[in-house]
């Protein structure tokens, strides 16, 4: 496994490959400049489609930082968080820039290696400056979409707003458009459909 860096203003011809233990990462969940590094934080699967064809259901997946350091040539990885996760966001005002929190969907490996659902009913919210981890779950039989960060003005400080999602209800077959505080991850309002929604890989408001 390989990642490639190429300058903003650079083309094929300037790419430059660090090399990384074997993975692969369908998400990153932001990266940016530091100086004379690159910070890159993803989802790292260990292994994707090698013995089971059908699905990203072989290993855990967890958020990993690759630091690129462009003069040594070298690459530093450090695991941010052990839970299996996927669908990593942060506000999007912030992307490519030095960021504070990142969302995602906490998943249960072994629904997931059966085919069971739901995969998931925790949302995640990881603060990076102090290294910790909250969780909000939905409870039992409930399966959970991509949260997206929605802040409350286009000024408003990066933990300011909510977070919109999906929650669906497998006993009863009905979904909730469900909007949560960021900061405390409390329920803030539910908008109830009288039917499920799909599950979809992605969401965006």
């Amino acid at each position: 496994a390989r990642i490639g860096v190429m300058p903003r203003s650079g083309s094929a011809r300037d790419v430059r490959w660090f090399e990384v233990a074997p993975c692969y990462v369908f998400h990153p969940m932001n990266a940016y400049d530091d100086g004379a590094t690159l910070v890159l934080d993803v989802v790292r699967h260990p292994r994707v489609f090698d013995r089971e064809r059908l699905g990203p259901d072989e290993a855990a997946s967890t958020l990993v930082r690759w630091t690129v350091d462009l003069h040594a040539g070298t690459v530093r990885e450090e695991q941010v968080n052990d839970q299996a996760q996927e669908f990593p966001r942060v506000d999007e005002r912030l992307v490519g820039r030095r960021y504070r929190y990142g969302y995602a969907l906490a998943l249960n490996p072994d629904a997931v290696r059966r085919g069971a659902r739901p995969p998931s009913d925790t949302v995640l919210k990881h603060d990076r400056v102090r290294g910790t981890t909250a969780r909000r779950s939905f409870g039992e039989g409930r399966q959970v979409s991509e949260f997206v960060f929605i802040p409350h003005a286009p000024d408003a400080a990066e933990d300011d707003g909510v977070l919109m999602g999906f929650v669906s209800d497998l006993t009863t077959d009905r979904t909730d458009l469900m909007l949560l505080d960021a900061g405390s991850l409390e329920r803030v309002a539910a908008i109830h459909f009288p039917t499920r929604v799909p599950a979809g890989f992605h969401g965006n408001w």
